[in-house]
């Protein structure tokens, strides 16, 4: 009942308007109560993706300076923000000339930005795509089979960890619930090695493209004034500029 009150729901609406992210996780939700959330799995797993990127190079030099991305979805705005805070402006080139160098040394940030390559998917935005989260993990599979053979054992290994509370001394039901993770994995694998793309993909990937934007805050220490530059994924490298308080995108 609770299905097929969801499918009434998503596609009477899908059908109407545009289905926002946050439509979608209403609609799971009413679904699956134990549903993951798309925004939150998303907005966690991109935030997580750039924590392990810290490394900016000054200069061509590696561990100089410590700076990075980070992510927010604000729900107010309906926006998904990945920007870049603290950037000090060099006084021998305009904002843009400071963001654009910046800029360049994020190479699949650069790529959402070209019209040629912003719909193939970015690694750090795979937490939106909710076939490929597996107890509550983004999927990631090198197409080397001893690799990915190694990567599945671990996952499953991890959520019996994580889920040693179900099982019983009844063996035949224990190996019921793995079997139905293996199944569970093993066509999330296929999906991801096929490069398939369901409907759904298709419907988050281009409400993502719809709502990203990329900012770089900088600061002119000097006139004691702050900027940032701002992208949409495809419209090109070309940011647009404005004057900023940092306080004013915080309550955003």
């Amino acid at each position: 009942m609770k299905f097929a009150l969801f499918l009434v729901f998503f596609f009477s609406k899908f059908l109407i308007t545009n289905v926002t992210l946050e439509d979608l996780d209403f609609f799971r939700k009413i679904s699956n109560l134990n549903s993951n959330s798309i925004i939150s799995s998303g907005t966690e797993h991109c935030e997580n993706f750039f924590k392990e990127n810290r490394i900016y190079k000054v200069n061509n030099q590696e561990n100089s300076l410590t700076n990075s991305f980070s992510c927010r979805f604000s729900y107010i705005r309906n926006r998904f923000y990945i920007y870049m805070l603290a950037n000090t402006k060099d006084q021998n080139k305009s904002v843009r000339e400071n963001c654009l160098e910046i800029l360049n040394n994020w190479p699949e940030i650069v790529d959402h930005l070209d019209e040629s390559f912003y719909l193939e998917k970015k690694r750090y935005l795979n937490g939106f795509f909710i076939d490929n989260i597996f107890n509550d993990q983004v999927l990631n599979f090198s197409n080397i089979y001893e690799n990915d053979i190694e990567e599945k054992r671990n996952k499953i290994n991890k959520f019996i960890i994580d889920n040693k509370q179900i099982f019983s001394t009844d063996d035949e039901e224990n190996n019921n619930i793995l079997k139905s993770e293996l199944n569970k994995l093993e066509k999330i694998y296929k999906k991801i090695i096929d490069n398939k793309e369901t409907n759904l993909d298709k419907i988050i990937n281009t409400q993502i493209n719809q709502i990203t934007r990329y900012k770089i805050f900088i600061n002119d220490l000097v006139n004691f004034k702050s900027h940032s530059c701002n992208w949409t994924p495809g419209k090109g490298l070309n940011p647009y500029v404005k004057k900023e308080k940092f306080s004013e995108f915080e309550k955003s």
